[in-house]
C-alpha cells in the first residue's frame, strides 16, 4: 500500500538496517491505515466542522503508532549496528569510552561489580558494548532528548535529525498528552479532551516519519564510511 504520510524510507545499502527498515515501512501502512478510515468515516456521514472524539482517536492513533515505530526503529538499529560502528567512527567510539568510564566508576570509586561481570565474561569488550547498548535501549526513545542522545551516539547531528527541536518536542509532548493522558484537558472545568484537527496531527506524524527517516539514512551512512 502507498503510504498517506511524506518521508517514506528508501531501501537501505547494508543488511544491517534492513529490519529497522521494514519497521518504517509498517508504520507508514498502519498509520496510513489510520487515515484512510477516519477520511471514509467522515465521507460516508457526510460529516462537516469538527471531527466527532471517536473520530479524533483515529488521528491520535497515527501519531502514536509513528512514535512508537521511531522507537522501535532507533532501539533495532543500537542492536544492529551500533557495534559496527563503534568500530569505524571515532566519535561514537569515545562516547562508548566514556560510558566505560562512567560505569566503571560508583561515587567517585571503583565500581568492582560491573569490573568484575566485565571482566569474567570470556570477550570483556562485548560485554562492555552489551552493557552499552542497553543502557540505550533500556528506556522509551519518544522524546526529542532521547532521539538526539541515540543519535550522538552514532555521531549523527542533531541537525541532521531535525531541523527545529523546538517543534520536535512538540510533537512528542502531544504523544505523552494522549498516551499519558488520554488527552483530557484538566484546566478544562468540564474536563474535556484536547481537540485534534485532521492537519494537525498529519503534520505531527510527518515530523515523526522525518526524524525517522533521516536515522535510518544517518545509521546507513555511517556503515559504509
Amino acid at each position: 500500500m502507498s503510504s498517506r504520510f511524506s518521508h517514506y524510507p528508501d531501501r537501505p545499502n547494508n543488511d544491517e538496517c534492513k529490519k529497522a527498515f521494514y519497521i518504517l515501512c509498517y508504520a507508514h501502512d498502519t498509520t496510513s491505515s489510520f487515515l484512510d478510515t477516519f477520511n471514509f468515516v467522515r465521507r460516508e456521514r457526510k460529516a462537516k466542522g469538527t471531527p466527532t472524539h471517536e473520530e479524533q482517536d483515529l488521528l491520535r492513533a497515527m501519531l502514536v503508532f509513528a512514535s512508537s515505530a521511531l522507537d522501535s526503529l532507533a532501539k533495532q538499529l543500537v542492536l544492529d549496528v551500533l557495534p559496527l560502528v563503534l568500530k569505524k567512527n571515532k566519535i561514537a567510539s569515545q562516547m562508548f569510552k566514556s560510558f566505560v568510564e562512567k560505569r566503571l566508576m560508583k561515587n567517585n570509586q571503583t565500581n568492582y561489580k560491573i569490573l568484575a561481570d566485565v571482566i569474567g565474561d570470556m570477550n570483556p569488550h562485548r560485554r562492555m558494548v552489551e552493557l552499552y547498548v542497553e543502557s540505550l535501549t533500556s528506556n522509551s526513545l519518544q522524546s526529542k532528548d532521547a532521539i538526539l542522545k541515540i543519535g550522538a551516539a552514532f555521531d549523527i547531528k542533531s541537525e541532521d535529525l531535525t531541523n527545529d527541536p523546538a517543534v520536535l518536542a512538540e510533537t512528542f509532548n502531544a504523544r505523552n498528552k494522549i498516551v499519558h493522558e488520554m488527552d483530557v484537558n484538566f484546566e478544562h472545568p468540564s474536563r474535556n479532551r484536547t481537540p485534534r484537527s485532521r492537519k494537525e496531527m498529519v503534520a505531527y506524524t510527518n515530523r515523526v516519519f522525518r526524524v525517522a527517516k533521516s536515522f535510518l539514512l544517518g545509521v546507513d551512512k555511517k556503515i559504509s564510511a
